[in-house]
């Protein structure tokens, strides 16, 4: 996957995740509150896996 494209698809899950986390607690909605943090974690090891690879490489 292009580094842009990656970029991209992080971004969205970021803010799709904050979106579902801030419904799900206005509305009470249990089940978007779930998929929303579930959302947000696949973001953070995105994020986590490229800030990795340039410790590893050491």
């Amino acid at each position: 996957m292009s580094p842009l494209k990656e970029k991209i698809l992080t971004s969205i899950l970021c803010v799709l995740g904050v979106a579902g986390i801030v419904y799900g607690m206005m509305e009470k909605n249990n089940p978007v509150f779930i998929i929303g943090i579930l959302f947000v974690i696949a973001g953070y090891v995105m994020i986590r896996r490229k800030l990795k690879q340039p410790i590893d490489n050491k």
